[in-house]
């Protein structure tokens, strides 16, 4: 009110003064001043009135300020204003809008529920939400007695149908198929404007189906939309919250958050991650700057982040001198040990208070004889998994704990003042997103992808900033980023023992008719064990630990011994043994449903020896198919760990030598060969796809490597 009238009176003011008296307006300046302060006056006092009554709502205020955010010109309509479609009230259309659920997990889910929702606000529908059928769709919103989520606020604000699109029900939508959008009539959707709109209301009346895709246009990452609608998009994120019981298990808020994301997704090609963030970067950011902010070390950087925190934040108050003055919540995707470099620097969240607590609601319920499937199931995924009364929550543990796990620590990157995330990351997308748009300059990356109303990104203000080369900068690379290959290497609690990594890997036993997927552990040092008198006579080493993972606990482990070089074990019976080894948990099952498995323990019953894996599982390269008759022809040489080779000629001699006599691959674990001529002659021949790179370097390997021992390869 204050805003419209103040102007329109100093107008009438100046209008006034001009035709009746030529000279200063004393009395003019006198009567404005007066008028500003009774206006004011007026306003505060209807203000105070109003939180009295308890009808002041300062979300209502916040959100005409967010409107006044919206570039426009000062003559023109916003969409939403000219945009008048008839209301589900009068007419017997029903005006309602859903997807097709993606095959992306948890945060692909969420990004594709905010996306729909954003359409149907602003084509002024009823969201209707498809069912969750299977693990991956799970993300407990449908299932609220699962208490996970706070969505009042959102449904209060927005339209949504909940019931309709679940199995039961979603038959009765009969969606013609003139109104499931393609690929292409999605992304110009939003684009298109009230006239567009228009005409999908005509021919589509009742319903529209989205599809499948994720809800991105143009750029990657950026909602569809002129800026009115990508901000939308920001907005619903307002509106999603956590639950009382979730927000107590939240850590303390910190200066620094991280979010630390595996390479590859565990697999032995960085380029999935790398390739990715450089797409995205160059996606967002003008050519002109990509020296600044798409330089390889960055890119590298961002994919092993523990190798290179302090280059990969670009705030001067984040950044600190020293590595051991950073304090900071970590959400690692289960990739390295942090504990290595920054052990008691940071915090993360455990979910298992929560696991905990639902498991005694579900125990609670079935001695007052309720069923759960019918009390706590209304998806067709948790309804299906909840089937067998007698075994409670035991079937959905598995992706409980992943998708708990995933949420609390979003929210934890949520809370703190400074964000590193990951560029080509779903996980980290939805935390800048749920950070807000007022916050993305607090971050290495959100001001990057969230610009709406913009071709590019807005580069944070220079004076804040740092670890940004020049344009002929040359790049100083570390060593531990010169690999292709991120393993695990966690040491026992002891300290004896030195896992390289955790491995899923399949094997037909003698006399068996499958191959069942196996997990097993490769290291070296001193684990508990003793010998025991086999059926033959010979001495078989046994484990005095177990491997438990996730809800299975203390499972069998299963110790072999790899021979040293040379041949002969040289073991003896009862002694402590420093010797290269394959554990195999045999017991464990392992859950193709879930994309994050849980950390694997190994442990002694009597805690004095304990590990601790969390990495994801390294899997083998992509194959041919076994159909493939070249498979049987390829042939891979993994070298032993090389070290003392500082003549790039040699190098270049034995690679050229085994391609020659047929080797399709080989697997270089390097120790020290970080001579800049070695560098790039293995760096040639890693683009060529002929060699794997592995960091053998004592800091890559958490000091397993510091020996220069030639027998120890992966």
């Amino acid at each position: 009110m204050m805003g419209a009238a103040i102007p329109m009176n100093q107008r009438q003011i100046r209008q006034r003064a001009k035709s009746n008296n030529p000279k200063p307006m004393r009395w003019s300046l006198f009567v404005l001043g007066a008028l500003i302060f009774i206006l004011s006056s007026w306003s505060l006092f209807f203000i105070h009135l109003d939180v009295i009554n308890g009808t002041h709502n300062p979300h209502n205020e916040h959100v005409q300020l967010r409107k006044k955010d919206i570039s426009r010109s000062s003559t023109a309509q916003l969409n939403s204003e000219v945009y008048q479609p008839p209301s589900p009230n009068n007419t017997a259309a029903r005006r309602l809008i859903t997807y097709r659920r993606t095959g992306g997990r948890l945060n692909n889910q969420i990004v594709q529920f905010i996306g729909s929702l954003q359409h149907a606000k602003v084509l002024k529908r009823t969201l209707v939400v498809p069912d969750e059928r299977v693990a991956v769709e799970w993300t407990g919103m449908i299932d609220s007695a699962f208490d996970i989520w706070d969505l009042s606020s959102l449904n209060e604000s927005y339209d949504i149908d909940w019931k309709s699109g679940l199995e039961t029900s979603s038959s009765e939508m009969q969606i013609p198929k003139q109104c499931q959008l393609n690929k292409r009539q999605r992304a110009e959707l939003l684009k298109g404007g009230p006239s567009l709109w228009k005409e999908w209301d005509a021919k589509c009346p009742d319903i529209l189906d989205l599809g499948r895709e994720l809800p991105f246009c143009g750029k990657k990452h950026q909602f569809c939309g002129d800026d009115e609608a990508q901000r939308e998009a920001h907005w619903i994120y307002e509106h999603i919250k956590l639950s009382s019981f979730m927000q107590r298990l939240m850590p303390p808020r910190e200066q620094l958050a991280i979010h630390s994301r595996r390479a590859g997704e565990g697999g032995y090609d960085w380029e999935l991650c790398i390739d990715g963030n450089k797409q995205v970067c160059k996606d967002h950011v003008p050519r002109c700057d990509w020296h600044k902010y798409c330089n390889e070390r960055t890119m590298r950087g961002n994919c092993a982040i523990w190798s290179d925190l302090s280059y990969q934040i670009k705030s001067k108050s984040a950044w600190k001198k020293d590595q051991k003055d950073y304090r900071f919540v970590l959400a690692s995707d289960g990739t390295h040990d942090w504990s290595a470099d920054f052990n008691g620097q940071y915090a993360m969240v455990n979910s298992t208070t929560w696991l905990e607590h639902m498991n005694t609601l579900a125990q609670e319920m079935m001695n007052g004889g309720q069923i759960l499937q019918e009390s706590l199931g209304i998806s067709k995924f948790a309804r299906r998994r909840m089937k067998k009364q007698d075994c409670g929550l035991s079937d959905l543990h598995g992706i409980m704990f992943q998708s708990s796990s995933t949420i609390l620590e979003m929210f934890s990157l949520v809370n703190s003042d400074y964000f590193v995330g990951g560029y080509y990351s779903t996980f980290s997308l939805n935390a800048c997103y749920f950070r807000g748009l007022h916050r993305t300059r607090d971050s290495n990356m959100c001001w990057m992808l969230i610009h709406p109303g913009t071709e590019y990104a807005i580069p944070p203000s220079v004076d804040g900033l740092i670890n940004i080369p020049s344009e002929d900068a040359v790049e100083d690379m570390p060593l531990t980023l010169m690999n292709d290959v991120e393993h695990a290497f966690v040491r026992s609690s002891d300290g004896r023992f030195v896992a390289v990594d955790r491995y899923r890997f399949q094997y037909q036993k003698s006399g068996g008719t499958n191959y069942p997927t196996y997990v097993g552990v490769l290291g070296e040092g001193e684990v508990p064990m003793h010998f025991e008198k086999s059926a033959n006579g010979s001495e078989v080493p046994t484990a005095d630990f177990s491997c438990s993972m996730g809800k299975q606990v203390d499972t069998k482990a299963t110790i072999h011994l790899i021979p040293e070089r040379g041949g002969g074990n040289g073991i003896k019976a009862n002694a402590p043994v420093s010797r290269k080894m394959f554990i195999v948990c045999e017991d464990l099952d392992f859950d193709n449903n879930i994309s994050i498995q849980p950390p694997l323990t190994l442990k002694s019953p009597d805690n004095t020896f304990s590990l601790n894996i969390g990495s994801s599982f390294v899997r083998p390269r992509n194959k041919p198919r076994r159909s493939d008759a070249s498979i049987s022809q390829e042939l891979i040489l993994c070298l032993a760990p090389v070290h003392g080779m500082y003549d790039a000629k040699w190098l270049i001699e034995y690679l050229e030598h085994h391609k020659a006599v047929g080797v399709s691959h080989v697997h270089v674990y390097n120790v020290d060969m970080h001579t800049p001529e070695l560098l790039a002659v293995l760096q040639d021949y890693r683009q060529k796809g002929f060699i794997t790179r592995h960091d053998w370097s004592a800091k890559g390997s958490v000091g397993y490597t510091i020996r220069r021992n030639t027998d120890y390869a992966a």
